[in-house]
């Protein structure tokens, strides 16, 4: 399974996260195949309370001063959520984000649950609740705009689909302002919400939408990646593995997507080979370099699956192609060098200090690993640390397609 970053895709690491500045690596060749979702926003059903949401919010505050218009919306948003969450669990919803204050609250003896922004479900909910995490993928699919997450058109459709059979007022009043959510009312509530958020029209035309992305300048690709993925559906053939699907998509794919996947599946291998030396650094501190060299090596690594080169025109490229040199010519002190280096140039960029050094023949780790351990041979020709936003993708397909078309 892919490794699935918890930054979000427009996130700049600042600190302590991506040492080897990759994410701007995967990124840059993630969007030329996936333009419009993220690493977390993988959940249609996510995606449609965001929806009914902002609606709402838009409805009661949409005409207010232009000063305190986003803060009312985004406050009210964030009730909504909270009210939507319990109506979800109550539900059976499994895909609430801050599920686990949720599930507390809801087993919890109190007779009523707290709608308010002081009952947060999670520690930071506008970062890392809907408001923060799916809004982006609503704007890159064409479906909201602007900070205050205003609906297009074709967002505001689908959101009056989904409002249409619920009393609007009867759950806005439950979340206008600060308060208490009955157990009763949680219970007689939560099945219209339910029916509403699940609409099989809706779940239909938003899937579409996701998958097919917006107009933006890679469409094209994203377009053939959604083709080639409806002919895996219909063979059957989109499975729960994340290389095997990408492998699949690749065969069934136009050649400009067959392009992109390529430069993915090459500079993937790449990325990896470098974080299998670069983190087991990480666990000797106070070491010999040639001891550590030593023991990289006793790994008998062949590096014939390293591309012998890197597409032009990526971040990092020139630091990368070093380091891929010299793990292709089997150079480990070179390779221990080049990761080295690329961190302190990394940490520089930031105001940061290099997590590792050599002092003459001595590795001098500043920040730590005890779990990290050399890869098989195997692991560095089939691990994936990145899914370019496709690991995504992937699940929504897999969620929403074969369902369609079955």
């Amino acid at each position: 399974m892919p490794f699935l970053s918890l930054l979000d895709d427009r996130a700049k690491p600042k600190g302590s996260r991506d040492p080897l500045g990759f994410e701007l690596v995967w990124t840059h060749f993630g969007r030329k195949v996936v333009g419009n979702l993220t690493t977390i926003t993988s959940s249609v059903e996510n995606f449609t309370v965001a929806l009914l949401g902002f609606y709402w919010a838009h409805q009661i505050h949409g005409n207010a001063d232009k000063d305190s218009r986003e803060r009312l919306i985004r406050e009210t948003f964030l009730r909504y959520e909270q009210l939507a969450a319990y109506l979800r669990h109550q539900s059976g919803s499994k895909e609430i984000m801050g599920i686990t204050r949720v599930h507390k609250n809801m087993t919890a003896q109190a007779e009523s649950l707290a709608i308010s922004l002081k009952a947060q479900i999670l520690s930071n909910q506008a970062s890392y609740g809907l408001w923060g995490l799916y809004s982006s993928a609503l704007k890159d699919s064409g479906l909201a705009e602007g900070s205050d997450r205003k609906l297009t058109a074709e967002g505001m459709e689908l959101a009056e689909t989904i409002a249409r059979d619920l009393n609007s007022n009867e759950f806005i009043q439950l979340f206008r302002v600060d308060g208490q959510l009955s157990r009763d009312e949680c219970e007689r509530l939560a099945p219209q919400f339910w029916q509403a958020i699940r609409k099989e029209v809706v779940r239909q035309k938003l899937t579409h939408v996701l998958l097919r992305g917006h107009q933006n300048q890679n469409a094209s690709v994203q377009e053939g990646l959604f083709a080639a993925t409806e002919k895996l559906v219909r063979a059957g053939k989109l499975t729960g593995e994340f290389s095997q699907n990408l492998n699949h998509v690749q065969n069934a794919g136009s050649p400009d997507l067959q392009k992109c996947l390529d430069e993915i599946q090459r500079v993937e291998r790449v990325l990896v080979a470098a974080n299998n030396v670069f983190y087991y650094l990480l666990t000797q501190d106070h070491q010999p370099v040639s001891s550590v060299v030593e023991q990289i090596e006793s790994q008998t690594y062949d590096y014939e699956h390293l591309p012998e080169t890197l597409p032009q025109g990526m971040t990092r490229r020139n630091a990368l192609c070093e380091i891929n040199d010299n793990l292709r010519a089997g150079n480990h002190w070179g390779a221990v060098k080049a990761v080295t280096k690329l961190n302190a140039d990394v940490m520089k960029a930031r105001g940061g200090a290099p997590w590792v050094t050599c002092d003459g023949d001595i590795l001098n780790v500043k920040v730590k690993s005890e779990t990290a351990v050399l890869r098989s041979r195997q692991a560095l020709l089939e691990d994936w640390d990145y899914d370019y936003f496709l690991g995504s993708y992937f699940r929504i397909a897999k969620a929403n397609l074969e369902e369609r078309n079955g």
